[in-house]
């Protein structure tokens, strides 16, 4: 059953990589960020992590991983980033909120629309704490580099 989930996450990422027109040669590497994500998020859930903290950290994998991407491939980051973070987005906690808000049920609809806001925000959150952290250490290595000549 997970092997299906991970193909599946992988699918989705090409697609979505396909539908905002993300060069071929180029696609896999965007689907596998998207799963690297959905995979650290999802291990993190399973071993008892809150799931706003998961997608955190499955959202800081992404992003590092994107960034060594486009290093390494000289594109930019964000042809590895918007595949990446499609499967980590709370569609669901969203749909459920307008629904509690459409049934009346006012206390549940808040507390799943806090959950979605603080998945939302770890997950851009988490994309930047990463960037931030890559180019810090990309910028130390290049100014070490330059000391010693």
């Amino acid at each position: 059953m997970m092997m299906m989930k991970i193909v599946a996450v992988f699918a989705m990422g090409a697609a979505v990589g396909v539908m905002y027109r993300i060069p071929r040669s180029l696609l896999v590497y965007g689907a596998f960020n998207a799963t690297l994500g959905w995979l650290v998020a999802g291990l993190l859930t399973a071993a008892g992590t809150n799931a706003v903290a998961a997608v955190f950290f499955g959202s800081v994998a992404l992003g590092a991983a994107a960034e060594a991407l486009a290093r390494r491939l000289r594109k930019p980051a964000t042809i590895f980033i918007i595949p990446g973070f499609i499967p980590l987005v709370p569609g669901r906690e969203a749909y459920t909120t307008m629904r509690y808000l459409v049934e009346g049920r006012y206390g549940p609809a808040v507390e799943m629309a806090t959950l979605t806001l603080l998945t939302a925000g770890a997950i851009a959150f988490g994309i930047f704490v990463s960037v931030t952290l890559y180019r810090l250490a990309l910028n130390n290595v290049v100014r070490k580099g330059t000391d010693q000549c």
